[in-house]
């Protein structure tokens, strides 16, 4: 959780109460937070901040419908545009009316948000919910995905360990999730919830290689009902009847019933008693919000970098490709305001982007790209998909792509809604050649998640090398809307700038901010050197 820092002393009414409501709601005392917090909101009513630290008062005392009221008052005062610029720590209101929809009971609306959020902020906390979402919405093989890329930030934390053993066993691969319950442990020796799926594992399933799962299993119990002396009764009663079987001289017959409880399968514990995870708003002790400083660009002759093969990896080797999280900037101070009385709130918009324009004088010769436009496809049987996905991955990765693209398109086939095989058999096409046939592919990707920053990037590239340079200009505009710090994007459209459609002007811009955002970029003198020959 971030921490809320407003400092000590004489503070205007506003900031007071929201230091108040920060100091109940680190109490757990929900009811007077959000009566501080409301407080704010007449104090400072549009600053978005005041909404959604109610949002998250409220959202702790179990108020879904009020908090989410609160969250979409300070997404309407924020907007979509700035939100996904990460403007002032907004973005976290992606995280927020994520996990909002999640304890609703709303897991495809929890989905759209905590995935947004998770290109946003690349972190633990953003992958293991985002995970919980899918797991939730039945994308087991997502979950799993996203998992590990939550353990890739905290190696060490049990309970995604834990929940990553509860998704391996719906997708039934029992020694997988044995493995997992086992790491928990070993992380965190006294965890009674990766105790208890153990001995389940254990007793449930038949395990190869595994010698003894019954004994086993019995002293798994065991060692849960240690841990929780006041554990279920029928977790007693299995015991019971575990040890009878693993001990059968120690059976003694008497006409008294047991208390075992017949057919009874203790359910996976899947850590429901954690705390409730929500980010909050930084506020400083003073300063403005961070712009970064435009001071550099590309060089006169082509620079390429290669294309990304960005690939779904169910299994621990290779592992996730993960990308750096964006830098945190710093947000601005809490200023009092006299406010308007605040609109009615509207429901949250899951931002679809849409082709940016380029402003650009006509210029002969140089053909449009005609946009397939595609509808969005249906999801099929991810389940049955994702082993053909496994299977055109192998090949991709061996460079046989004729294979490859042969086996993304029967997985497709059985899922077309499954958007990471249409953005490999993009890519897999564009490898062999065919960059025009690449290009309607990215498009179905995009129509599955608009947002896909590696597919938008994709795009963009494979619209550059089918001499589209002005279609491919304008999805790097809208790719660095979306993420304004990624550099490969500032670099290739600097390049197209400056070498295809001779913007100086342009390119100068986006070499100026390759330089600001990465200052020792492979690509540095020579794009130092174009600009002191383009002043």
């Amino acid at each position: 959780m971030v921490l809320l820092t407003l400092g000590t002393g004489c503070k205007p009414p506003g900031a007071r109460a929201m230091l108040d409501g920060r100091e109940h709601l680190n109490a757990n005392r929900p009811q007077p937070a959000a009566a501080a917090f409301e407080k704010a909101t007449r104090l400072l009513p549009e600053d978005w901040r005041t909404w959604n630290h109610l949002g998250l008062a409220l959202h702790r005392g179990g108020k879904h419908v009020d908090a989410g009221k609160a969250y979409q008052h300070a997404i309407k005062l924020m907007g979509q545009a700035r939100m996904l610029g990460k403007r002032e720590g907004s973005h976290v209101l992606y995280f927020n009316m994520g996990r909002l929809y999640l304890d609703a009971g709303q897991a495809p609306f929890a989905r759209q948000h905590l995935s947004t959020y998770a290109q946003l902020e690349s972190t633990h906390a953003a992958h293991y919910w985002l995970a919980e979402a899918c797991r939730r919405d039945g994308r087991l093989d997502e979950a799993e995905l996203e998992l590990g890329r939550a353990l890739a930030y905290q190696p060490d934390s049990a309970r995604t360990h834990n929940r990553l053993g509860v998704v391996q066993l719906e997708r039934k691969q029992p020694m997988k999730a044995l493995d997992s319950f086992r790491s928990a442990l070993q992380k965190q020796p006294n965890y009674s919830a990766a105790q208890l799926n153990l001995a389940i594992v254990l007793h449930r399933h038949a395990l190869p290689n595994v010698s003894q799962p019954r004994v086993q299993a019995l002293a798994a119990y065991r060692k849960y009902l240690e841990m929780n002396p006041k554990g279920p009764q029928a977790v007693k009663g299995i015991v019971a009847d575990l040890d009878r079987e693993v001990n059968p001289v120690a059976v003694v017959v008497t006409n008294s019933p047991t208390n075992t409880v017949a057919g009874y399968e203790p359910p996976l514990q899947v850590n429901t008693n954690e705390a409730t995870f929500i980010v909050q708003a930084v506020f400083p002790k003073g300063g403005h919000f961070g712009h970064v400083v435009t001071t550099n660009a590309v060089p006169p002759r082509r620079v390429v970098t290669p294309p990304p093969v960005t690939v779904e990896v169910l299994k621990p080797q290779p592992a996730p490709v993960i990308p750096e999280p964006p830098k945190p900037v710093k947000p601005v101070q809490v200023a009092k305001v006299n406010p308007p009385k605040p609109q009615p709130p509207t429901p949250p918009v899951i931002p679809k982007p849409t082709v940016a324009k380029v402003e650009l004088p006509n210029v002969l010769g140089i053909a449009r790209y005609a946009y397939a436009k595609p509808k969005r496809p249906a999801d099929g049987d991810r389940e049955k998909a994702r082993d053909k996905f496994n299977e055109a991955y192998q090949a991709h990765r061996q460079n046989q792509l004729e294979k490859a693209q042969a086996a993304y398109r029967e997985a497709l086939a059985l899922d077309p809604g499954y958007q990471q095989a249409h953005q490999n058999l993009a890519l897999a096409i564009q490898s062999s050649g065919d960059v025009k046939a690449a290009l309607p592919v990215y498009e179905i990707a995009l129509s599955l998640n608009p947002l896909s920053m590696n597919a938008r990037y994709g795009f963009a590239r494979a619209l550059d090398r089918a001499k589209y340079p002005l279609d491919s200009a304008s999805e790097y505009k809208n790719l660095l809307k979306m993420y304004p710090t990624y550099t490969p994007g500032h670099l290739e459209l600097a390049n197209l700038y400056s070498q295809q459609l001779q913007q100086a002007d342009l390119a100068r811009t986006h070499y100026q901010r390759v330089l600001a955002l990465k200052p020792t970029h492979a690509q540095a003198s020579v794009i130092r050197e174009w600009l002191q020959a383009h002043p």
